[in-house]
């Protein structure tokens, strides 16, 4: 006898507003997701701030997001940890952080702090960057550069003149550190092995290749002319690494660098070309054909004392300077202990976020683990495209395709689904293009929902955070960062009822424990979404 299973979907960035200036969730014709949370038990629930562990009125992303999902707990975030570090002084005692200097002072050579400048509060702070300053000047630091990874994208796209400038100014004020390089994050924080993105920042910070300013408000104001030249939006995400001409902040050998970021995913190539620099040598073969190019760095550095915020990867030899616990007895691994089959399935730009950050694993290191019992795992390769307006449609239909394949098995209790579309479109705020990945979603999920209602099964469909809803600004200008919204939470179960206000991203581990008629486990601290009657 075939299981009827219950079918997490996760359509990541699709938040809810009640505005409709720029937004492409009130504008997309999506039958099927719009009947579905009419026809169905609906609640909206929190996916941002402190609902996830994050400061108050942070907005949420997709790493927090299936953390908590996954948890059944709040997941206090690296940035509320650090920023507690700093407020109670530890930060700037930490071991890895003084050594870093130390290691300056021993060889008589430089420190650089290198890492995205935004208050987005995703991969890192700007507050930290003004705290790492104040620790290497504490510690006797002699010679301090920042390499500012601009972002554009997390926040408004051209953020980046006032961040830098704020940096300039409190580097003026206590009378310490300088301003290297400048570049954008989609050369410097690549995260899917286009080697020759980071090469071109490598080359920045390492060999003063790339362009020259002496003014960085020119340089911001030039790249954002010649950028749309280029195929390119005017964002600070796609700014082409500069170098200030009146600094010599050449990254060589013997000097200490510390990688802000405390998100590990994009922090991962830029610290193995620096630490590990033979590991894109000899890309492994998938299908008879190289993952990627192979790819050794110029010059390999000799002597760097590399420090991370956090564990980026295995293949990143540095110093780890701090760590998150370990979230114990999450989902997936309740699920296997109790002897569930459950499936993963995503696109390349969300697989991540179904597996190892739903699972608890704080630091994603890009290598594959081994499957908890009962558990299977569907990557689909995300299409190659610069930006995804190129492609709206991105692997949605071939997730879909995937995932009806392993349902009509009958095997499975549990699947947690991810859709890209609506977040990684949404980043372009583009609004047709928007609107074309909002409506190919509702499609497949259309597909979905008739295996659902065919086969008896349970399905709920939720947001990680919330995007694709806000593409404007108050200004009427394109907005590509996520929001703070809530998100919405439907269940095609009429027997049951929801709690109507309070809900966050948390309770829906509980309440998938609750359907399948056991009781959560006790690091499960939130309770089901389901009120008993």
């Amino acid at each position: 006898m075939n299981k009827r299973p219950i079918i997490l979907t996760i359509l990541d960035g699709y938040g809810y507003s009640e505005e409709t200036k720029g937004n492409a969730v009130k504008k997309a014709k999506t039958p099927n997701i719009n009947a579905f949370y009419k026809n169905n038990p609906t609640v909206l629930i929190e996916a941002s701030g402190e609902a996830v562990g994050l400061p108050a009125g942070q907005m949420g992303n997709s790493e927090v997001g299936h953390q908590n999902i996954g948890a059944g707990r709040i997941v206090y975030q690296s940035l509320t940890y650090i920023n507690q570090l700093i407020k109670d002084g530890r930060f700037f005692e930490n071991k890895v952080f003084v050594n870093a200097v130390k290691h300056t002072l021993k060889y008589n050579s430089k420190l650089h702090l290198m890492g995205l400048v935004s208050d987005g509060g995703v991969h890192s702070h700007i507050n930290h960057i003004k705290a790492f300053l104040d620790l290497a000047k504490m510690h006797g630091a002699k010679e301090v550069y920042l390499h500012a990874l601009m972002d554009g994208r997390d926040v408004a796209p051209q953020a980046g003149p006032e961040y830098i400038q704020e940096l300039v100014d409190y580097m003026a004020k206590i009378n310490f550190g300088k301003l290297a390089t400048i570049g954008g994050r989609y050369y410097g924080m690549d995260r899917d092995k286009n080697l020759n993105r980071t090469n071109i920042h490598y080359d920045a910070i390492v060999n003063r290749k790339g362009l020259i300013f002496s003014d960085f408000r020119e340089y911001f104001k030039e790249q954002y002319e010649t950028l749309p030249k280029n195929g390119f939006d005017p964002s600070d995400e796609f700014l082409v690494p500069g170098i200030n001409k009146n600094v010599n902040g050449q990254l060589g050998d013997n000097d200490a660098v510390i990688f802000f970021n405390f998100r590990p995913d994009r922090a991962i190539q830029f610290g193995t070309i620096v630490t590990n620099p033979y590991f894109y040598q000899n890309p492994p073969l998938k299908d008879g054909k190289p993952e990627y190019k192979a790819f050794v760095p110029s010059p390999i550095l000799k002597n760097i004392y590399y420090a991370c915020t956090m564990k980026y990867a295995d293949s990143v030899h540095g110093h780890i300077a701090l760590s998150l616990p370990k979230l114990d007895n999450g989902l997936g691994v309740f699920l296997a202990d109790k002897g569930y089959t459950q499936l993963r399935i995503a696109e390349t730009e969300k697989y991540a976020h179904v597996t190892f950050f739903f699972d608890g694993t704080v630091n994603y290191d890009g290598v594959e683990k081994p499957e908890l019992k009962g558990a299977r795992r569907i990557l689909v390769p995300s299409p190659k495209v610069a930006t995804y307006d190129l492609q709206p449609e991105m692997s949605a239909p071939g997730v879909t395709d995937a995932l009806l394949k392993e349902l009509d098995k009958g095997d499975l209790d549990v699947v947690i689904l991810n859709y890209a579309n609506p977040d990684m479109v949404g980043h372009t705020a583009i609004e047709s293009a928007v609107i074309k990945a909002l409506e190919t979603v509702d499609a497949c999920v259309g597909r979905i929902l008739e295996w659902v209602e065919k086969h008896d099964a349970t399905i709920m469909i939720t947001a990680d955070h919330g995007n694709s809803e806000k593409l404007l600004d108050e200004e009427g200008k394109p907005f590509t960062a996520h929001t703070s919204n809530p998100v919405r939470f439907g269940i095609n179960r009429k027997d049951i009822k929801l709690m109507k206000e309070g809900g966050k991203l948390s309770n829906i581990a509980p309440t998938i424990i609750e359907l399948l008629g056991e009781v959560p486990p006790s690091e499960m601290t939130e309770p089901s979404l389901i009120i008993k009657n």
